[in-house]
């Protein structure tokens, strides 16, 4: 995994530490909210998420739901295929 520097305000870092956050903690905190971001902005899929921070895809989905956030999103393409088949079932 590649290695990046983050500068984050004194004051943020001190409360975390007063609260207990040891330094990898804050690391994994802040590797999931980006890894969150990407994934609701479309950037990445659900299994890329989940493998980037080391959780099976149910696990993630299970994240994502705490935090209550999309589990799943509409692509074009899954919308399009959910129309074809409400389509084929009314033609019964």
């Amino acid at each position: 995994m590649a290695s990046l520097q983050i500068k984050i305000p004194e004051e943020l870092y001190s409360s975390l530490k007063a609260l207990g956050y040891q330094d990898q903690d804050i690391e994994r905190e802040f590797l999931e909210d980006v890894v969150l971001q990407l994934y609701s902005k479309h950037v990445i899929s659900i299994g890329k998420a989940a493998s980037i921070i080391g959780l099976s895809i149910q696990a993630f989905r299970e994240v994502l739901l705490k935090k209550h956030l999309p589990v799943e999103y509409l692509t074009k393409d899954v919308y399009e295929d959910d129309l074809k088949t409400i389509e084929s079932l009314g033609k019964d």
